[in-house]
């Protein structure tokens, strides 16, 4: 796959939505516009560029060198970044020798082959990872204003990450509460000041924001799912608004699901747990969650797997879901099933008190 994407500069198709972006910008053209973005080849880039406008003078440092250049130097920083998410996962959440090697299965295989899908996109999400599992990191050393600040930096350019600023919650103390509070601001003043400055930019990228609807394997989301489940049923009889309202409910049952075992089992304690099934509930919870975007979901399904799961039958089950991709919507469903798995888990396990002197986390 690798040799593929060196020898193949056609590849990495996220890296030209990104320069031909950046090029518009500093040629003073509207990047959201259609048949705005043009390659390095000068051919026009059917898909439409869906960050936010705060994102555009960073992009801007992909224009210092030639395309060729930076497309070798993004794979290179690509490559680096995959590896340096492995060690972190391995070396801080994972040092036994069986969760290690279901984590080298799950990273190699996981999700539709998760991490291959990213490397070859030409997408951010590695780097998104690293800022998030950083953040959670921090977040098992109760650090919560370094949790903060590195979830609002990978919410610059994926809004939806913010989402994950309500893992602050856990903690329900000052400290985190003004954390979240501080980066929730700092987003908002971001994005804020783009509006402000460059409302058309804005508007246009509300706009283009709003028509996507990637479905299928490579947008295996809750909203995706409802929508394709009522176009089956239903057809051309579909109600208005009906798959807006059954996402609503949907994610209402999931964050409900969550609270509900959260009064039950106390994640303050259980930190890493917080973690895990955080994330696999965000992943169910937001509109959209690319076929790369399950690189997430990594470490929750190595913990489900070896340390959740109980007999041969269930673990074998479970990564013949994780490993094998029979049909579009597979990497969603495991992910409900994972989900459903841990929260049934965490409902067994005994009532835990409040403990100052836990330990922050995995070593």
């Amino acid at each position: 796959m690798s040799y593929r994407i060196v020898t193949n500069p056609g590849l990495q198709g996220d890296l030209r939505i990104y320069h031909a972006a950046a090029k518009a910008c500093a040629e003073g053209r509207n990047p959201y516009d259609a048949g705005a973005l043009t390659s390095a080849l000068g051919k026009t880039q059917p898909l439409p560029f869906v960050y936010p406008p705060a994102t555009l003078p960073l992009l801007r440092s992909l224009l210092v060198l030639d395309y060729r250049t930076t497309y070798f130097a993004f794979f290179a920083l690509k490559i680096a970044g995959v590896i340096a998410l492995v060690l972190m996962w391995q070396r801080r959440l994972f040092p036994e020798a069986a969760a290690r090697a279901c984590l080298y299965l799950l990273c190699a295989l996981a999700y539709a082959q998760t991490i291959k899908m990213d490397v070859r996109a030409g997408n951010i999400s590695v780097f998104e990872q690293l800022l998030i599992w950083t953040a959670a990191l921090a977040f098992l050393r109760r650090r919560p204003g370094l949790y903060a600040a590195l979830i609002a930096s990978a919410a610059v350019f994926k809004v939806t990450a913010a989402v994950l600023l309500l893992l602050l919650l856990v903690d329900r103390d000052r400290r985190a509460k003004a954390a979240l509070l501080a980066a929730t601001a700092g987003l908002a003043v971001v994005h804020g000041v783009s509006a402000a400055v460059r409302p058309d930019l804005f508007a246009a990228f509300l706009r283009n924001a709003a028509a996507l609807d990637d479905r299928g394997g490579v947008n295996p989301a809750s909203l995706a799912v409802i929508r394709d489940g009522l176009e089956r049923l239903a057809g051309d009889r579909v109600f208005p608004h009906l798959d807006a309202v059954v996402y609503g409910l949907f994610v209402l049952l999931v964050l409900g699901a969550l609270v509900w075992v959260g009064r039950r089992h106390d994640f303050r304690a259980d930190r890493v747990g917080a973690v895990f099934v955080g994330f696999l509930a965000y992943a169910l919870a937001v509109p959209r969650f690319k076929d790369y975007s399950y690189i997430l979901l990594i470490p929750p399904s190595v913990y489900v797997v070896v340390s959740v799961l109980r007999g041969f039958g269930a673990r074998l089950l479970a990564l013949l879901l994780l490993c094998t991709h029979l049909f579009a919507y597979q990497s969603w469903v495991t992910a409900l099933v994972l989900f459903t798995a841990y929260l049934a888990h965490l409902l067994r396990a005994p009532r835990r008190p409040p403990s100052p002197a836990a330990a922050p986390g995995p070593a």
